[in-house]
């Protein structure tokens, strides 16, 4: 991108905020902004970050629920938050408070309750397919880095539709007509895309630069052996793809999808879909929050429904 492109890219994105109190926008608590702090620290002790989590009753309850999932479960349930320090690690501890905080916000403030909470499932299964590629393929990218970076990969498409709702519905307009994701943001956004929007206030929410790089959505395709920071991003971009394709899309989207990222991380469509499942099923062992979205996404927003559960649990693809 030439400076001129991406002062006119910085100056649509100006105009686009200036529709949005910035002040409204979710600050993170003073818990948890307290908490990010010790997780930085070298210094800072189980304890410490035991006691600050300890203040946040709801924060508590969450990460509670997260370490006693399926997915973190060591088959003995997790009481205690310093037992799930020792569980989740530091680093894993601190992006799931910072992004809890933000997804209990955008709840809060958010009118579009069902849509904000298929949004947050679907990038939680898409983190969770992640996490779970890169110990099964003993991959040299960070588990806990893919989670979540995955996680948080479509948080301008979060922003908009929760502060400027009326251009979410129209970009979903443009979609139900056929036209891509992308095209249909830059046709309502000015140029701009969900993308750009999650980088900017990710930016301003001082979110690592490695997280705000994944939230591009064509990275280059990694020189094989190479760039392990490539290969994420790549992981990233096809494990929302792979979520999206699996419950709303087309049987030649996925098939398109495996085509373009299957030589990149040696995947093939039946471990691919083998990998959905398996996060599912992990994600539904969260909550019953969680459960209540993806019986939500299984029914969808049309009549196009592609994914249901056959005799024995399974999730599968229809025909």
């Amino acid at each position: 991108m030439t400076e001129t492109q991406e002062n006119q890219t910085r100056q649509r994105l100006l105009d686009l905020f200036s529709m949005v109190n910035m002040d409204s926008l979710p600050a993170m608590s003073e818990h948890v902004t307290e908490l990010i702090s010790l997780l930085g620290s070298s210094r800072a002790t189980a304890q410490e970050v035991a006691n600050t989590i300890l203040k946040d009753y709801s924060l508590t309850i969450r990460i509670l629920q997260v370490v006693n999932s399926a997915y973190y479960s060591r088959g003995t349930p997790v009481s205690t938050i310093s037992r799930a320090i020792t569980v989740v690690g530091f680093d894993t501890l601190r992006q799931l408070a910072a992004t809890m905080a933000l997804f209990e916000e955008f709840m809060r403030v958010g009118a579009e309750k069902d849509e904000i909470a298929g949004i947050f499932t679907m990038s939680l299964i898409s983190a969770t397919q992640s996490r779970i590629y890169c110990e099964l393929k003993k991959s040299r990218i960070s588990a806990e880095e893919a989670y979540v970076c995955s996680l948080l990969h479509k948080m301008g498409k979060l922003v908009v539709l929760v502060y400027l709702p009326a251009q979410y519905q129209a970009i979903e307009q443009h979609v139900q007509k056929g036209y891509s994701e992308e095209h249909s943001n830059r046709i309502v956004l000015k140029g701009l895309t969900y993308s750009q929007i999650g980088q900017e206030i990710s930016t301003f929410w001082n979110f690592s630069k490695r997280i705000i790089d994944c939230m591009e959505t064509e990275p280059p395709k990694p020189d094989r052996g190479k760039d392990s920071f490539l290969l994420l991003q790549n992981l990233v971009v096809f494990s929302n793809k792979l979520t999206s394709a699996f419950f709303n899309g087309t049987k030649l989207e996925l098939t398109e999808l495996i085509y373009k990222f299957g030589g990149i991380l040696e995947i093939g469509e039946g471990e691919a879909l083998a990998l959905v499942d398996r996060s599912i099923g992990a994600c539904e062992n969260y909550s019953k929050a969680m459960r209540d979205g993806l019986e939500k996404i299984q029914k969808g927003r049309s009549s196009q429904i592609t994914v249901s559960k056959d005799s024995s649990g399974r999730w599968v693809r229809l025909s």
